[in-house]
């Protein structure tokens, strides 16, 4: 009888966890800005390179992955959060020709 109080009680708490978790990834976002470079374009998604040499993949939507450049500069602000991939908020090109 206690084993199966105990692995209710485990399960609710995974359950309640599991819940906050959720909630917590959608309301607290972090947001990005920067001067990247552009390494990779994809259908759905880019990946960048900061000043730093940090790579990372955005999720991107597609109509705007046809006006980006790979190897071009840009200036980028993006939201990340724990669950799924950082999301493109705004995108800008740099003109230092």
């Amino acid at each position: 009888m206690k084993k199966k109080k105990l692995i209710v009680f485990l399960g609710t708490l995974f359950l309640v966890m599991m819940g906050l978790l959720l909630i917590w990834s959608i309301y607290f976002k972090e947001k990005t800005v920067a001067i990247v470079k552009v390494k990779e374009v994809s259908n759905d998604f880019i990946v960048i390179e900061d000043q730093l040499n940090v790579k990372t993949t955005i999720d991107v939507p597609k109509v705007i992955t046809k006006l980006i450049k790979a190897n071009e500069e840009y200036f980028v602000e993006y939201e990340s959060s724990f669950i799924g991939l950082p999301k493109l908020v705004s995108i800008e090109p740099l003109n230092e020709r």
